[in-house]
């Protein structure tokens, strides 16, 4: 085995459990963080977290532990002063920052983006919908085609308005919906530094980390890495069916990341401990940070043009769009606002319920499945509420399974499973990523296998039968090929690319 590769059921056993914490509290029953400490346990033994938790009700810790490897090619465990890239929930920051600037009369909410700075393309643009995803601006995909022509290139802040004026292109009206944004914080960043005359990162120190006392809280660009040896490695599975952990930034995906993320700020890039996530919950609750009125209006749901309120359904239900916070919908058990973050090789989530003021806050290094909705479920704990049921992925089971069991084992399981809706969810499009997966990872015979079976259980869906012909063509199964795509034909007659293939095969 390489020494940068990871067996999960290896290390998932040899992991140790540090600083576990469970304190007295006046509303949080014992037994509330006996039940949590055997909800980590059992994530814990089922390899779904390998990083740090911090739980506090009023500003006090309740419950603390961390699990597993800071670096796993030395096998240093994560500890108390473990430093985890903090990924999107680096937009509160900047969140921050933007109210900070209103508050004191630098700028307004609803003024367009075009009056601080003036290159910006597109001028019906607020600032507003820019904290709220509701400008129309896409996400991190508006620089694949830059980093495709240069391999070498890292996107910063100073791109986007050259690449946004480049394209011209909005998802929408600006106020229309809501549709995720990284580069629409990375302009906010932009005009942070242009109104305060400071780096994004010299105001955040200044205004929002100090005053915090959040002193292990940095930016860890790709441009300028942070040398710290507190900062943990960010580990991700290789694809979709490995059981093996390896350094994300040698996966596709990392790699792609690093290049469209790498080196913007705003969006991304700030790296803290649990410790000091708390320091900042703390430092919201006391006005350190924003006026209490200020808040309000950052936790008010943000209203389309249409007057009904920006919401996503995720995987805690619907949840409402604020001024760079999420709203969960269901406030029963108190008004939860929260931010979470993913990367390659990384995940984590960031809640307050602040009307009972818990706070939950996970940082995991590794692809840890369902970090998300796990810490959603500890809110459940501590509310006494019915907790969410996750439900794992047929797709990634079945894959596994034709790996290291064989294609008989994985179809008679394959079909067991799909009975238990209780655990399993089965997705197409994600059974048919896998399978080109495999396809560019040489599992030729498994990438057959897997559109097989798709085609018989979306047999009136075209997707899967023009993958099928890939795989086909591209393994050189000709005469199967052909009649994959003549069946993508009969079933969507306006895929040109199908009848190009076709043309193509019958040619040679």
């Amino acid at each position: 085995m390489p020494n940068n590769t990871f067996n999960i059921s290896h290390w998932g056993f040899a992991i140790a459990i540090f600083g576990l914490t469970s304190l007295p509290s006046h509303t949080i029953a014992q037994d509330a963080t006996g039940r949590i400490d055997s909800f980590f346990t059992a994530l814990y033994k089922d390899k779904q977290i390998n990083g740090n938790v911090l739980i506090a009700e009023q500003g006090k810790p309740v419950y603390r532990k961390s699990f597993g490897y800071a670096n796993l090619e030395n096998e240093t465990l994560n500890n108390d002063a473990s430093v985890f890239d903090l990924a999107s929930i680096s937009k509160l920051f900047t969140s921050v920052a933007v109210l900070q600037l209103k508050e004191r009369g630098r700028l307004k909410l609803d003024a367009p983006l075009v009056k601080y700075l003036p290159d910006f393309p597109f001028p019906e643009i607020t600032i507003r919908q820019l904290l709220s995803h509701t400008s129309g601006l896409p996400d991190f995909e508006l620089f694949d085609s830059y980093i495709k022509q240069d391999s070498n290139r890292i996107i910063k802040n100073a791109d986007i308005i050259p690449i946004l004026k480049a394209s011209r292109k909005l998802l929408f009206k600006p106020g229309e919906k809501w549709n995720y944004s990284s580069p629409g914080m990375g302009l906010l960043a932009l005009l942070v530094e242009r109104i305060s005359g400071l780096s994004f990162e010299d105001y955040l120190t200044k205004y929002v980390w100090k005053p915090a006392r959040m002193y292990n809280t940095h930016i860890n660009s790709r441009l300028a890495p942070l040398n710290d040896k507190n900062l943990t490695g960010n580990y991700d599975l290789a694809n979709h069916f490995s059981s093996n952990l390896i350094p994300s930034n040698t996966t596709r995906d990392g790699k792609w990341f690093l290049q469209v993320a790498g080196g913007m700020q705003g969006p991304g890039l700030v790296v803290s401990t649990t410790q000091d996530l708390l320091l900042f919950d703390q430092a919201l609750y006391s006005g350190k940070l924003l006026s209490q009125a200020t808040q309000t209006e950052a936790f008010t749901p943000t209203r389309l043009n249409n007057g009904e309120p920006a919401y996503v359904n995720s995987s805690a239900g619907r949840t409402y769009i604020g001024l760079g916070w999420m709203i969960m919908a269901d406030s029963s058990a108190g008004k939860i606002v929260y931010h979470s973050g993913f990367r390659p090789g990384g995940s984590t989530i960031f809640l307050r319920n602040i009307t009972r003021r818990h706070t939950v806050i996970m940082l995991d290094n590794t692809a840890s499945f369902g970090l998300h909705a796990n810490g959603v479920n500890v809110m459940h704990i501590l509310d006494n509420t019915p907790m969410l049921v996750l439900k794992k992925s047929l797709a990634e089971t079945y894959a596994k399974d034709l790996v290291t069991r064989g294609a008989d084992f994985a179809a008679s399981r394959f079909h067991e499973l799909r009975s238990d809706t209780a655990h399993y969810q089965f997705s197409g499009g994600q059974m048919d990523f896998i399978a080109h997966e495999f396809l560019f990872t040489g599992y030729h015979e498994q990438a057959l296998e897997m559109l097989k079976l798709l085609t018989f259980l979306e047999p009136q869906k075209s997707p899967p039968f023009n993958s099928y012909g890939e795989v086909l063509e591209k393994t050189g199964k000709k005469e199967a090929a052909i009649l994959m795509y003549r069946r993508t034909l009969l079933l969507n007659p306006d895929n040109q690319r199908a009848r190009e293939a076709i043309q193509r095969l019958v040619a040679h």
